[in-house]
C-alpha cells in the first residue's frame, strides 16, 4: 500500500512539473501579448495626447495587462531618480527586473531599445521607435504562440512519462 502511495506521489509530482512547463508557455505568450497591447496604448498617449513620460508610465502601470503592469510600475517609480539617472538607465533596470514577463534575452534587448528614444526625441521619432519595437515583439509573439502550440503536449507527456518511468525503475 505504501509503494502505491509513493508511486502515485512520484507520478503526481512529475505531472505537476509538466503542467508547470505548459503554464510557463502560456504565461510567456500572455506577457508578449500584453506588451504589444500596452505599446499601442503608449504610442497613443505619446502621439495623440502628448502625455509626458511619467504620466504615460503611470497610466500604463494601472491599465496594462497583469503580467506587464510591473514593468511600467517600476519604470514610473524610477522616474523620481530622473536627473541622477538617465531614462535609458531607468528603463533598462525596469526591463531587467521584470522576470515575471519570462522574456528571452533577445526579446528583452528589443524592449530595452525603447529606453534610448522615449522622452528624448520628437513625437514622430518616438512613434516610429515604438512601432518598430512593437512589430518585432509581435514577431516574437507569433513564435511564442507556435512554440506553445507545438510544445504543450510535449511538456505534459514528458511530465507524466518521466514519473511512470521513475516508478517503474523504483518498483
Amino acid at each position: 500500500m505504501l509503494r502505491i502511495a509513493g508511486a502515485a506521489l512520484v507520478i503526481l509530482a512529475t505531472g505537476t512539473m509538466g503542467a508547470a512547463g505548459v503554464l510557463r508557455l502560456r504565461r510567456r505568450t500572455a506577457a508578449l501579448e500584453g506588451l504589444c497591447a500596452s505599446l499601442r496604448t503608449m504610442e497613443s498617449e505619446i502621439c495623440s495626447r502628448l502625455s509626458p513620460m511619467r504620466e504615460t508610465l503611470e497610466i500604463l502601470s494601472g491599465s496594462a495587462p497583469a503580467p506587464v503592469r510591473g514593468l511600467y510600475r517600476r519604470a514610473a517609480e524610477g522616474m523620481g531618480e530622473l536627473g541622477r539617472r538617465s531614462f535609458r538607465s531607468i528603463w533598462r533596470g525596469a526591463v531587467e527586473s521584470s522576470g515575471e514577463l519570462l522574456l528571452r534575452a533577445e526579446e528583452a534587448q528589443v524592449l530595452m531599445e525603447l529606453g534610448s528614444c522615449l522622452g528624448r526625441y520628437d513625437v514622430r521619432e518616438q512613434a516610429e521607435t515604438i512601432a518598430r519595437v512593437r512589430g518585432r515583439l509581435e514577431v516574437f509573439l507569433r513564435r511564442a504562440e507556435e512554440e506553445r502550440e507545438r510544445d504543450w503536449k510535449l511538456h505534459a507527456f514528458f511530465g507524466l512519462a518521466s514519473g511512470i518511468f521513475a516508478v517503474t525503475i523504483l518498483l
